[in-house]
């Protein structure tokens, strides 16, 4: 489910959360269309059933246009994706996976309250799904209410069958950080890296957190640990180059930051690096 894939917003809530699936060919007649497609497809298309109630959709149907909205969040368009969640939110069935994809929808495209709305219609539906604590409580740090975002992280972290448990923990920890706890948000990092050693958005927040305490060694040795799973990270490569220009390697860190910006050159980062690279050639 997408969801999982925009479960980790990082710290500057970039969910870190890559996207594995592509629903571009939703626009195109000349790609192939994905199996929720088709199934979407064939259901806006059979004949109506004389027996069925009036009232009653087919079993699979609110889960088929959920799949259909997901796909397009998938491909990076939120707004034909909120259309089929609408579709499936008014129709018989649990609407919990709908509203919680609708909830990334809405955040997507900005608009906040939406967004909640949504969330919290979903934790409604079921209120300790350790997903929808995840995304929602990503979704209040994203918005800067730390607090409210504990509560919820907190929530999704103590259920022992949450299968991707490392996205709430490094959602926790920079919740924690946005409070100033950074103890606490340490422990968190601690935590997600013991369920997914490695894990490229947790190292990434611990270096952002040595960087500002003026630990520049143990952050780079975090950086060297995303970098070697995640070579075009934008924001690793961004604080890599700000490190080796403090220790004085200049041509590292210009390196650094070229590479930064041929990987993401329209994001924070790559314009952050490029704007390095122009004064320093000044």
């Amino acid at each position: 489910m997408m969801r999982r894939y925009y479960a980790i917003l990082r710290v500057t809530l970039v969910l870190s959360l890559a996207v594995t699936s592509s629903a571009c060919a939703l626009f195109s007649g000349h790609q192939k269309l994905t199996p929720a497609e088709e199934a979407a497809a064939a259901a806006r298309n059979a004949p109506p059933n004389p027996a069925a109630s009036l009232h009653a959709a087919p079993p699979n149907q609110v889960a088929i246009y959920t799949s259909l909205g997901t796909a397009y969040l998938q491909g990076g368009h939120p707004r034909a994706a909120v259309r089929e969640l609408q579709q499936a939110i008014k129709l018989p069935g649990n609407h919990g996976d709908a509203y919680d994809v609708l909830g990334l929808a809405y955040q997507a495209l900005g608009q906040a309250t939406l967004a909640e709305d949504a969330f919290r219609h979903a934790l409604e539906n079921e209120p300790n799904n350790p997903e929808f604590l995840n995304n929602y409580g990503a979704f209040l740090l994203e918005q800067g209410r730390f607090s409210a975002a504990v509560e919820q992280l907190r929530k999704a972290t103590s259920d022992p069958l949450y299968s991707t448990p490392q996205f709430a923990w490094t959602n926790l920890a920079a919740a924690y950080r946005g409070l100033k706890q950074q103890n606490q948000a340490v422990i968190a990092l601690q935590k997600a890296l013991y369920f997914k050693p490695g894990y490229p958005p947790a190292l990434l927040l611990w270096a952002e957190m040595e960087y500002q305490a003026h630990d520049l060694m143990a952050a780079y040795g975090h950086l060297q640990g995303v970098l070697a799973q995640e070579p075009d990270n934008a924001q690793a490569l961004l604080l890599a180059g700000n490190i080796s220009w403090q220790q004085g390697q200049k041509e590292q860190a210009k390196s650094l930051w070229e590479r930064c910006v041929n990987a993401s050159p329209y994001s924070a980062a790559g314009k952050d690096a490029q704007r390095r690279l122009l004064q320093r050639e000044n």
